[in-house]
């Protein structure tokens, strides 16, 4: 059933997957809402807040939170987005429960 020719496949695989996981960990990716600016690193950690001036002469609270949760939200989609098509390039499209 697996032979060794499988075998090698799979460890090959296994090294892409590894070095793609890699890859994602450093990826940046930036999300932005009403003026608020999110850099994040590997889609988990917040790298870097922009803040434009013109938010603070809204004074509003509720707004400049809507817009940071926004901005948080469309990093992280954005990170998750581009790690599930560099996992599916390694993985030819096969789908691997608990990964991505």
């Amino acid at each position: 059933m697996f032979n060794n020719a499988m075998m090698k496949q799979a460890k090959k695989m296994q090294e892409k997957m590894k070095e793609a996981q890699e890859e994602i960990a450093k990826m940046e990716t930036e999300g932005s809402s009403g003026g608020i600016s999110i850099k994040m690193i590997g889609g988990k950690t917040i790298e870097e807040v922009t803040v434009s001036e013109k938010i603070f002469e809204q004074r509003d609270k509720s707004l400049l939170e809507k817009f940071i949760k926004d901005a948080v939200n469309d990093a992280t989609n954005k990170a998750d987005k581009a790690a599930q098509k560099k996992m599916k390039k390694v993985t030819g499209g096969i789908k691997i429960p608990g990964l991505f």
